[in-house]
């Protein structure tokens, strides 16, 4: 997914509440594992960002476009800013 519009926003993963914020521009890519039958997760677009809900029973992890991992917490904005 992208971040195709002005302001930096959340991509939460769900179900263990890890956020990751992407700036204009930025493009993360979320990748699990899951059975070939099985939908890999939901996906929800709200006003604060957009909700990954992962349907698998196993972790998910969050890359770069160039394949780096995306830390939790990342580039979170200060609080109050």
């Amino acid at each position: 997914m992208s971040n195709d519009t002005s302001s930096t926003f959340c991509l939460w993963v769900e179900p263990w509440g890890t956020d990751h914020w992407m700036c204009p521009g930025e493009a993360f890519t979320v990748v699990t594992e899951t059975e070939p039958e099985q939908s890999a997760f939901n996906v929800v677009v709200h006003d604060q960002g957009v909700t990954v809900r992962v349907n698998s029973g196993g972790d998910a992890e969050v890359f770069h476009k160039n394949r780096e991992p995306v830390p939790r917490g990342h580039q979170q904005p200060a609080e109050g800013g």
